[in-house]
């Protein structure tokens, strides 16, 4: 009897510690095409063609910056970006998904800023407030 107990914690003993090392040791596989396939995903639902209006491009960051600060304070339902193309820093309003929509806008701020010139680009989705 003592044998099949001390045989019996043996085995608990050995079951316990082979639990213990399996802990924490599971990797999961992460196919790197299923990543590809969500980030592109995430793209595509993100963006879209579509047309912005280039306001000013310069070398000088503040003044694209002054730039951006007044056309918010013009348009605040509009968004504004300011992207770089070496050695210009361009400042780009709205996500059109048409050119006549963007066309509006652009009549609107004709003489306000140096440049309104409508551009083909990818948008974001446009806001719906």
């Amino acid at each position: 009897m003592l044998a099949i107990r001390v045989s019996s914690f043996i085995l608990i003993l050995s079951v316990s510690s082979l639990w213990n090392n399996c802990l924490g040791q599971f990797i999961p596989h992460e196919d790197p095409l299923i990543e590809k396939t969500i980030d592109s995903n995430r793209t595509y639902r993100n963006d879209l063609p579509g047309f912005r209006i280039q306001l000013a491009f310069d070398t000088d960051k503040p003044l694209i910056d002054s730039l951006r600060l007044i056309f918010v304070g013009l348009c605040p339902k509009q968004d504004a970006y300011i992207t770089f193309e070496a050695p210009y820093f361009n400042l780009m309003a709205g996500d059109f998904r048409t050119e006549i929509e963007a066309e509006v806008l652009r009549k609107e701020l004709l003489g306000l800023f140096p440049l309104t010139i409508i551009q083909r680009t990818r948008i974001k989705l446009p806001r719906i407030d």
